[in-house]
């Protein structure tokens, strides 16, 4: 019980920290009043790219904080909290959703899903191409953390506190901080953004933890394998039926259609949100990443009862 008062705090704090940041770039971000340019703002806008680099490193040691691995769980279908993991891994779905959708409104580039930038890196590779690498090499990057990290892979759906789901979070806020910084000295925030590379580098923290779920890989950021599944899933049902044979419980499929739906319930957000906020507005999904990260989002935890010692 203390623990869960713990990690129920923890949660707090981090969305009110999340709160009060948006508040604080809402004032003075998402308003039409005149900013004056200070030096410090300057400065990072000068050194954009030096100062993200700095701030991804900044969000790998805090992954790094995570020292454990979580035991093999049960079949996502099987699984007891089977409603509480649909749920988180539809809350993120959801957060990767919105952050991708606001970079492709605000600076025309997808950070979670890198199949596309791929193609246009081959396509492109002696006319600008390179752009598209720098943002494959920050989503692997972010991947990396999530291994060297050794992440508890269940934490964010025990509601346990995860430092990985903090760092994405922590990416994504500064992703907004050197956006906001380029906007307010004059500086284009265009396809070679280096926000981009933050907001990239999260993503590719959120996947590496949630893909290596044991129960079954969740992909939270991108879907072209969610709708190979959903299809050979119904694929398969249909079958059994035709024939006459038991079905195979559709609760797998259930949870890539609904991820794929959620995704693109971000993208309606980011839709609604940008032309008030602008980038500003993924503010909100870090917030709501950082909620799963310190457990604040309800789940029911099956914890499996220690035998006792005769």
């Amino acid at each position: 019980m203390a623990l869960g008062r713990r990690a129920t705090g923890r949660g707090l704090l981090l969305l009110t920290l999340c709160a009060c940041t948006f508040v604080s770039f809402q004032t003075r971000a998402f308003t039409q009043l005149e900013v004056h340019e200070t030096d410090f703002i300057g400065l990072i806008a000068e050194h954009a790219l030096l100062v993200s680099f700095l701030l991804m490193a900044l969000c790998g040691a805090v992954t790094c904080a995570e020292r454990s691995e979580s035991p093999k769980a049960d079949p996502a279908e099987k699984r007891p909290d089977y409603n509480s993991f649909l749920t988180i891994s539809n809350i993120l779905c959801f957060a990767s959703g919105f952050v991708n959708a606001l970079t492709i409104i605000d600076m025309g580039m997808t950070v979670s899903h890198m199949s596309g930038n791929t193609s246009h890196t081959g396509r492109l590779i002696m006319h600008g191409g390179a752009k598209f690498l720098h943002l494959m090499l920050a989503f692997c990057v972010g991947s990396f953390f999530a291994g060297f990290s050794k992440a508890d892979t269940e934490a964010v759906y025990a509601g346990r506190f995860s430092p990985n789901m903090l760092g994405s979070a922590l990416a994504v806020v500064f992703g907004c901080f050197i956006h906001y910084c380029k906007g307010q000295n004059g500086a284009a925030n265009d396809a070679s953004s280096e926000a981009l590379l933050l907001f990239a580098f999260s993503q590719g923290i959120q996947n590496g933890v949630t893909r290596r779920c044991t129960s079954v890989p969740i992909c939270t950021t991108h879907f072209t394998g969610y709708l190979t599944d959903v299809g050979t899933g119904v694929g398969v049902w249909a079958r059994a039926k035709v024939a006459g044979e038991a079905p195979p419980t559709l609760l797998k499929v259930l949870i890539f259609a609904s991820g794929i739906f959620f995704f693109g319930l971000g993208g309606v957000a980011a839709k609604e949100t940008h032309s008030s906020y602008g980038m500003q507005a993924a503010l909100i999904p870090a917030a709501i990443m950082a909620a799963v990260a310190g457990g604040f989002i309800p789940v029911v935890n099956h914890v499996k009862p220690r035998k006792s010692k005769k």
